[in-house]
C-alpha cells in the first residue's frame, strides 16, 4: 500500500506518546468544562438577583410593605 505523500517525514508517536497527548487534551477540555461552569454560576447569580429586583419592584408597585407580603405568602404555605 503507497504512502501518503510528506509521510515519511512525520514522526510516528508512541502508545505513550498518544496516551500522553490524549490525557493531556483531556486535562485541556475538564479546564475549559470548569471555567464554563463558573460562567453558568455567575449567570445564574445574575439572574436571580434580577429576578429578585423585580419581585421587590412588583412588591413596592402593589403598596405593600415586605412584611405583609411575607405574611400572605406564610399564609398560603
Amino acid at each position: 500500500m503507497p504512502r501518503p505523500k510528506g509521510s515519511k517525514n512525520k514522526p510516528v508517536l508512541t502508545i505513550d506518546g498518544r496516551i500522553a497527548q490524549v490525557t493531556a487534551e483531556i486535562e485541556s477540555l475538564q479546564e475549559q468544562i470548569e471555567e464554563k461552569k463558573a460562567g453558568l454560576k455567575r449567570l445564574n447569580d445574575e439572574k436571580a438577583e434580577e429576578d429578585q429586583k423585580r419581585l421587590m419592584a412588583a412588591v413596592l408597585a402593589r403598596g405593600k410593605t415586605v412584611d405583609e407580603i411575607i405574611k400572605m405568602i406564610g399564609g398560603l404555605a
